[in-house]
């Protein structure tokens, strides 16, 4: 008689179809990780997104878009439109990555994603491997290898990035004059010069 023996499965908790390689989950929780970042699968009202965990940290909320109208973080990679992060905070909800505006591949947008969710909760800077983050490309001679001049980086994320830090350093400004023109001192030794 031959004994029949069936096929180990093992079960994930994590609700990711992890055998699909060829979806948006799969892509997404891989980017996160390799950015350090910790996260969760919501359930309940917030069901299809994933959440970050970081102690301390505002929660940062991801989602997938496609062009068949669905949502959730785990959707086929096939018509993929974009990852979005986006924190709500009690003075608002802003917007940390806009995946559907930057259009671009869902392994590339879940990079994208990963690391500007990462610079906004402070876990690692942005780093560009075609300028290494200085902004320019050097030109060097064809020839000689002698550095000939430089050129604005064009690598799509890098000009993205920075056009995001630009914003984000500009809005922080813009509430830190604000909140110093509200300000009202209480005594002599409120504020500097003492």
């Amino acid at each position: 008689m031959a004994q029949i023996r069936k096929a180990h499965q093992t079960h994930s908790l994590v609700k990711t179809a992890s055998t699909d390689k060829s979806r948006t989950g799969s892509v997404l929780r891989a980017a996160l990780g390799r950015c350090g970042i910790t996260h969760r699968v919501c359930v309940g009202v917030e069901r299809g997104f994933l959440a970050t965990t970081l102690e301390a940290a505002p929660r940062v909320f991801i989602t997938a878009h496609n062009y068949s109208g669905r949502t959730g973080y785990d959707l086929p990679q096939t018509g993929h439109i974009g990852f979005t992060a986006v924190v709500t905070t009690d003075a608002g909800t802003s917007v940390v990555w806009d995946g559907p505006d930057a259009g671009l591949p869902p392994v590339q947008d879940a990079e994208s994603c990963a690391r500007s969710i990462a610079a906004y909760l402070d876990l690692s800077p942005f780093f560009c491997p075609s300028c290494q983050d200085y902004g320019y490309v050097e030109i060097f001679h064809p020839s000689t290898d002698a550095l000939v001049g430089h050129r604005p980086c064009e690598d799509e994320l890098c000009v993205r990035w920075g056009e995001r830090r630009a914003a984000h350093v500009a809005t922080a400004r813009a509430r830190r004059e604000a909140e110093e023109a509200a300000h009202e001192c209480v005594d002599d030794l409120c504020c500097p010069p003492f």
